[in-house]
């Protein structure tokens, strides 16, 4: 962050501004941590000195600015999330470096540490590693493993922007022999394409890294609302709630008034109560309408099996596919492909994937596809190649299905493994669609 010229400093050391702290106020007695001001501090960066100006009301930090420095810029734009931090921490103590900027991190917070103290104090600065490795103390628990094997019914799908532009969807099917009983409910959300932190504009938060994000910051995470609303309409059969007839939207955030809840019997939203209230509960709904006034023609094939490697042991990847056939026009009007990594970083065998625990490699921000291509970016084109009329073995056109030369000269692709998974998935689940005579003939 460039150094701001027209902002005020202070040439007096830090050592002197202590003592003229102490005499000048000698018939009171010093109030807080800090001296109250506008300070000019430095620590030591990797390739320079940093100068941060720090204000100080009530002997509390208020605000932190860089001043100066010639750290490398994306390294050191990393460690000034440590800001928020010291402020809410009203110093430097007891925080990690910013994992990759450690340097950076500790020539800021050893820049706190020679803020002058109410006490007179100088304490010696002692350098602090970053945090990495301590995802393990991730307390949260949940399960985003699909039930494994072979899932059929009548498929019901509605999605609508709500709130600020989120985007929420909603799938229920149901057993097709009997509609009043539930087999599957899967909620999801996509981020607004405005939302605040960039990362996570459009991405779907269900296997991805947004909960633990979030879980880190507030204690819970998005999808264990998710997962618990699903278990209870698919154990119920329950697709509609009635609504909370004191319901006060002032009160959406006190969780100890009952009249906070949109709807009767749903507390059970923490985390998500916005999501659950205004996207998934009237998406159902709407489906819930659908089922009693039209049905659907709509059925779903669903496949899901453990990977496992040349001694049968599994990697700890499940792999998922899923069709929605039309049954009137006997085409397949959508393609959902993922490989969802397993709930515990000891059941991941391959050590560079272990930190996805909990994610899948569709949903994912991080994970990097050793075809070098999106992997949501090759299976959003089966997608669209399967509805519009290309067969579902017909993939030679399709992303990272072949090497594509040098990557020096043309950033090639290689095949990706994922299409041989999908392969062997889509004969299994064609054959079964086959056999119901839903599907038209796929070379």
């Amino acid at each position: 962050m460039a150094a701001h010229n027209n902002t005020r400093r202070y040439a007096l050391p830090a050592a002197t501004l202590v003592a003229l702290a102490i005499s000048g106020c000698a018939s009171q007695a010093p109030q807080g941590k800090y001296v109250d001001g506008t300070h000019e501090v430095s620590g030591k960066g990797k390739k320079s000195n940093i100068t941060l100006q720090v204000q100080v009301e009530q002997g509390k930090i208020q605000q932190i600015t860089t001043q100066s420095h010639k750290e490398t810029e994306s390294l050191y734009l990393n460690a000034e999330r440590l800001f928020p931090k010291i402020v809410s921490n009203n110093g430097h103590e007891g925080i990690d470096a910013v994992s990759g900027s450690t340097f950076s991190s500790n020539g800021i917070l050893q820049a706190i540490n020679s803020l002058p103290r109410t006490d007179g104090s100088a304490p010696e600065y002692q350098p602090v590693g970053s945090s990495e490795g301590k995802d393990d103390e991730f307390k949260l628990k949940w399960s985003i493993q699909p039930k494994l094997g072979l899932l059929k019914g009548d498929y019901y799908y509605e999605e609508a922007r709500f709130r600020q532009g989120h985007m929420g969807s909603m799938i229920i099917v149901l057993d097709s022999a009997n509609t009043s009983d539930v087999i599957l409910a899967e909620f999801n959300e996509s981020g607004r394409p405005n939302y605040y932190t960039r990362i996570y504009q459009d991405v779907p938060k269900r296997m991805s890294e947004y909960n633990f994000s979030m879980g880190k910051k507030k204690g819970t995470a998005w999808v264990q609302s998710a997962l618990t609303m699903e278990k209870l309409m698919v154990e119920k059969d329950k697709l509609t709630f009635e609504p909370n007839p004191d319901y006060d939207p002032k009160l959406a955030n006190k969780l100890k008034q009952p009249n906070r809840l949109k709807y009767q019997g749903l507390d059970i939203v923490a985390g998500a109560s916005n999501s659950i209230q205004q996207s998934m509960v009237p998406l159902t709904a709407k489906i819930h309408d659908r089922i009693q006034d039209e049905g659907t023609q709509l059925k779903m094939y669903q496949n899901a099996e453990r990977l496992t490697d040349a001694k049968g042991r599994w990697t700890g990847v499940t792999s998922l596919l899923r069709f929605v056939v039309d049954t009137s026009s006997k085409e397949i009007v959508n393609v959902y492909y993922d490989e969802i990594f397993a709930d515990s970083k000891q059941e991941i065998r391959d050590a560079s994937l272990k930190k996805h625990y909990r994610q899948s490699k569709y949903d994912s921000v991080y994970y990097v596809e050793p075809a070098r291509i999106g992997f949501n970016v090759m299976f959003d084109a089966l997608n669209e190649h399967v509805k519009n009329g290309g067969s579902i073995f017909d993939i030679n056109d399709l992303p990272a299905t072949g090497d594509t030369g040098s990557y020096a000269q043309t950033g090639f692709t290689k095949r990706s493994a994922s299409w041989d998974t999908y392969l062997k998935q889509a004969d299994l689940l064609y054959k079964e669609m086959r056999a119901d005579q839903v599907v038209r003939t796929h070379d």
